[in-house]
């Protein structure tokens, strides 16, 4: 697939003062300046431990859940905590229930079946523990159960605590505390439904005890980065803290099943290691598996949990790839994508798995995209996910008349459907998409943060770059760029080749560089020369750690081709310094006069390829141009090597 490479100059002076106030390399100080970090906000962004939390009490209705949460404890009322059978929904459960245990609350727990019961709250979940709760408390969900709350006010209190986006109502409870409520002045709108369920613990365990409250981080920042909200402002130190102390047992024995180190989890282990299993259970069981895994307080049935959830997710990959081979089935026999967006169902696919087969479908063809699976009573359920810029609840809200229920965000979403409504909604949803998605929007882009010689690249560097974590949405790893690389030693690895593994030299050491899924790349590379997009990593084998650089893009070099190389801009600087010979007053001289001087002394020099070497030493201050008056002035001699990555119109030789 195409996709459109991003790179803007970072400002030298800019990038050289940061590295010097913080002592860190220049590669470090332009990713942090690309972040937005800047000398006054680059201590607290790099600090280990974090920095302090928001009040609670910021939240909207949150001394009246805390006076109630109180009342129900000190009467022994029993509490019911109902949750969401995913990951975010499992901890924020966790860390509520054992933080009111710890105060002395009468206190369960319900998680809706995905399959039975579906997302949110029900009529028919409540009279399930009606007539002995006397207060139900939700956790990332209820903000829209307007009608089934209603119900359960009428016979007991209710506090919600969740992180959607609310309707135009709110609804009937003793307090109703979401950071996207419109009324609230909350620092930090984006935590998640965990995230929301800490700060009530928060507000609780200061009120009761007097005393901060930090416990149960590691479950926070497991929900946090699993629910994919970004990873900034407390967000980030939530998960910075949680990630640094990780005690709960379950979360460690989940960690020793997948053979990793606890001392080294990155948001990247959560995010495709560890969440995926402890989400395996609501999709395809219980979520109740995955509350017992991370309430367990026994290393022997911790460890049986864990491996259960291991098995569990082993299956649900099988499930996953056979749905997402019948998808694609699907999408090219009835040419989906031909237009905007995809819609595509089948008959009783596990509904657990049709949101990572959507996001499978999003990855092939960058489309937002409808998976539905239709059970035996003719009712679909279905899962979303949508590209960049396109909010596919929007989307979704524009085609109600044709669904049952629809909830979610602007990336990814789920509904319920008719059957006999499923064509009108695939019409209506693509016609949709065909007005408010630009073809511009269907190209997918990747930002660079630096172009670099592969020489810059150093273990010490790496190192350092582990500051910047965790990397996640808003707060994405770094990307590099290296060009004009003779890529050699290529070749196919893994099982059917589906790999890409090869070596290269720059100044005479020898670099690794592996592409995963990027095997069918190896014959397209072979005997040219390619500019590619890499993380650098240390890989540890056989005691010895070395670099690589792990491809996530890989076009053939033009630039090369297309335009003047880096040494050949430096020569034509040179040269005219030495037919120039003016120091640093202005030169009036028409460029064909230097085009046929330089012409003299180059060869192959054309008036293209000279405009575009001047400009370039113009954007760096080498020199300076007036094109008008066609005057040329030698600039003095910078303190600072110039360098030629600060040119965006350099740069551009890499986002053909």
């Amino acid at each position: 697939m195409k996709k459109r490479w991003i790179i803007s100059p970072i400002d030298q002076k800019a990038q050289l003062s940061l590295a010097a106030s913080l002592n860190i390399s220049p590669v470090t100080a332009g990713v942090l300046l690309k972040k937005g970090v800047n000398e006054k906000t680059a201590a607290s962004f790099l600090n280990k431990t974090g920095t302090s939390f928001y009040d609670p009490l910021l939240l909207p209705n949150m001394q009246a859940a805390v006076a109630r949460i109180k009342a129900a404890i000190y009467k022994k009322e029993l509490i019911t905590i109902f949750g969401d059978y995913d990951v975010d929904g499992i901890t924020s459960t966790v860390v509520l229930y054992k933080t009111l245990q710890e105060l002395g609350a009468s206190v369960q727990y319900y998680l809706p079946d995905r399959q039975l019961e579906g997302y949110g709250v029900h009529k028919a979940s409540i009279d399930k523990f009606i007539n002995k709760t006397k207060l139900l408390i939700t956790v990332d969900c209820g903000i829209r159960s307007i009608s089934e709350l209603e119900y359960a006010s009428d016979y007991m209190d209710v506090i919600v605590t969740d992180h959607h986006l609310p309707g135009d109502e709110l609804p009937e409870a003793i307090a109703v505390i979401d950071p996207k409520r419109a009324d609230c002045e909350y620092p930090d709108k984006n935590l998640a439904g965990v995230g929301v369920a800490f700060k009530l613990c928060q507000a609780l365990w200061q009120n009761i005890k007097n005393e901060e409250f930090t416990r149960y981080l590691d479950v926070v920042a497991l929900g946090t980065v699993a629910d994919i909200v970004p990873l900034t402002n407390e967000n980030r130190t939530i998960v910075k803290r949680g990630l640094a102390n990780i005690t709960n047992l379950g979360i460690l024995e989940l960690i020793n099943i997948c053979k990793l180190d606890k001392n080294t989890i990155t948001a990247g282990h959560i995010g495709f290691v560890l969440g995926p299993r402890l989400n395996a259970a609501g999709r395809l069981k219980h979520a109740d598996m995955g509350v017992e895994l991370l309430l367990s307080c026994d290393s022997s049935s911790a460890h049986k949990l864990a491996e259960a959830l291991d098995k569990e997710n082993s299956f649900r990959q099988q499930l996953v790839e056979t749905v997402f081979k019948e998808a694609m089935i699907l999408v090219h026999k009835n040419n989906y994508t031909n237009n905007k967006l995809i819609v595509v169902c089948g008959k009783n696919w596990h509904p657990g798995i049709i949101g990572i087969v959507a996001s499978r479908l999003v990855d092939e063809f960058y489309l937002p995209t409808v998976v539905i699976s239709i059970d035996n009573n003719g009712v679909g359920k279905g899962s979303c996910r949508s590209i960049k810029n396109f909010n596919i609840v929007g989307a979704l809200s524009a085609c109600n008349d044709n669904l049952t229920t629809f909830g979610g965000h602007a990336m990814a979403a789920g509904l319920t459907i008719e059957s006999s409504q499923i064509n009108f909604f695939r019409d209506n949803m693509i016609k949709y998409a065909a007005a408010n998605i630009p073809n511009s929007d269907l190209i997918p882009s990747i930002e660079v943060d630096q172009v670099l010689s592969p020489q810059a690249v150093n273990k010490a560097m790496i190192a350092e770059l582990t500051l910047l974590e965790p990397f996640g949405v808003d707060n994405p790893a770094p990307l590099f760029l290296c060009g004009g690389i003779q890529p050699c030693n290529i070749k196919k690895i893994g099982q059917k080749g589906v790999h890409l593994k090869f070596t290269f030299l720059d100044n005479n050491y020898s670099y690794t560089a592996l592409g995963w899924n990027m095997g069918k790349y190896a014959d397209i590379i072979e005997n040219n020369k390619i500019d590619f997009i890499f993380q650098p990593e240390i890989n540890n084998w056989n005691d010895k750690k070395y670099i690589q650089f792990i491809l996530k893009d890989i076009k053939l070099s033009q630039s090369d081709k297309l335009y003047p190389s880096r040494e050949f801009i430096g020569i034509v600087y040179l040269t005219l310094k030495h037919i120039y010979p003016a120091g640093q007053k202005p030169i009036k001289i028409d460029l064909s006069q230097i085009i046929t001087h330089l012409k003299t002394h180059l060869v192959g020099i054309d008036e293209k390829t000279i405009t575009y070497c001047l400009n370039v030493l113009a954007e760096i201050q080498i020199i300076s141009i007036n094109w008008e008056k066609k005057l040329l002035k030698f600039l003095p001699i910078p303190k600072m090597k110039k360098d030629l990555n600060t040119s965006n119109i350099f740069l551009k030789r890499y986002q053909q």
